[in-house]
Parts: structure tokens; C-alpha cells; sequence
């Protein structure tokens, strides 16, 4: 696992950099409304290019804390010490891992995470949580993650490519804030999280033909049809 500068950013500049990032996501927003072939819903797709930059960091900001927490804490380790020291200073940033709603409505139960507040997860409940089978484990997080864009974009291709673009967004950001590396598990929760929307748009992308190729070639396809 990669280790982390944490002495390069303060949870102070990561969350007052998130409004940098909404305007950002809104740039590339209008960016596409001025393409005239796209038929993209303007509000529907600003909601999903947002939503999934915020949840994306919101998901990232609770691994990396759990992975100091759980990892890096240390007595002799005192960047780790005077890290976590920041996010407790940080009004903020200390009520959305305490569990309560801040600015732009995020909070832990808005990303589906109805368990202990991070901030009284021992070393111990930390490391549970992003294992295999963890709420913030690689499986669970990409399923999360995919699930939410999708939802919000339907069948519509265009919305779902934005909603793409707005993940991989979310997750170069949260590098460029945490000090330009994250844990390994955060690029395996990207790469499995892009891999499940890729297949989706791909689904969508297939015409009616290839459609029927592939059902006549698999026989439980045919079998669930009749």
C-alpha cells in the first residue's frame, strides 16, 4: 500500500476545495449543453455529474480516514497524529464523520452507511469496515457507487457517459486533496466501479441485432423468454 504526504494537505483545503470541484463538474456541464446534438436533460444531468463527484469524495475522505485510523496510527507516528488532529479541529469535517448532515446535504446515511459514527470505530472496527466484506470495501463501495449513477441516469447513454466522467472526476480530485496518492484500495474500488458502469453503457450501446445474436446463442436467455 502506498503511503500517504499528509503533511502536503489539510482536511481544511480538502473540503473548501469541494465547491471548487461542484464548479468545476458545472463547467463541464454547460461544456456539454453547448454540443446542440445532445438531448441530455439539462437538470438530470448536472444532478448526476454532481451527485457522483460528491459521492465519489465523500467515499474516498472516509477511506483514507479509515485507512490512517486503522493503519498509520501510531504514537510514533506523528503526521498520522497531527492529521486526525486537524479533521477533530474541523467543525465540518468532524460532524460528517460524527454522522451529522452538513453543507450540500452529505452525510454518512446519505451514502447508505447506517453503522457506528467513523469517529468511534476503534483501530480494530476500522480495518472491518474496508475489507472484503466491508460497508467501504472494494465490492460493496463499486456496487454503491455504480448503483447511485446508474439509478440517476437510467437508459440514457449520454447521461450515464456524464455520470461516468463525473466519477473519474470525483476520484482525481480526492487524489489531488489527500496528497496525490491514495490508499490501494481506492484505485481498486475505481477501477471495479468504472468497469461496472462501462458494461452498462455497453449494454445500452448494442443494437436490437447483436441483441438477438446473443440471446439465440445462449440457450437460458431463450429458455427466460418463452
Amino acid at each position: 500500500m502506498g503511503t500517504l504526504d499528509l503533511n502536503s494537505i489539510s482536511s481544511d483545503q480538502y473540503f473548501a476545495n469541494t465547491n471548487y470541484v461542484a464548479d468545476k463538474a458545472n463547467s463541464s456541464v454547460a461544456a456539454l449543453k453547448a454540443d446542440k446534438s445532445s438531448q441530455v436533460d439539462d437538470s438530470i444531468e448536472s444532478k448526476i455529474h454532481n451527485s457522483a463527484v460528491n459521492v465519489s469524495i465523500s467515499m474516498e475522505s472516509i477511506k483514507v480516514f479509515l485507512n490512517i485510523k486503522s493503519v498509520e496510527m501510531t504514537q510514533e507516528n506523528t503526521n498520522s497524529q497531527s492529521f486526525l488532529m486537524n479533521i477533530i479541529n474541523n467543525t465540518e469535517v468532524y460532524d460528517f464523520l460524527s454522522g451529522k448532515e452538513i453543507d450540500g446535504g452529505l452525510s454518512l446515511a446519505s451514502i447508505g452507511y447506517d453503522g457506528k459514527p467513523i469517529t468511534e470505530l476503534t483501530p480494530d472496527e476500522a480495518k472491518e469496515l474496508v475489507s472484503d466484506n466491508g460497508f467501504f470495501g472494494i465490492d460493496q463501495t463499486s456496487q454503491r457507487v455504480s448503483g447511485f449513477v446508474i439509478s440517476l441516469a437510467g437508459d440514457n447513454v449520454e447521461a450515464l457517459q456524464e455520470a461516468r466522467r463525473g466519477v473519474v472526476k470525483g476520484f482525481e480530485e480526492a487524489e489531488k486533496m489527500w496528497g496525490g496518492e491514495l490508499p490501494e484500495i481506492s484505485y481498486k474500488t475505481q477501477e471495479q466501479t468504472l468497469k461496472i458502469i462501462d458494461e452498462k453503457i455497453s449494454e445500452l450501446l448494442k443494437t436490437d441485432s447483436q441483441k438477438e445474436l446473443e440471446d439465440s446463442s445462449n440457450p437460458d436467455s431463450a429458455k427466460e423468454d418463452k
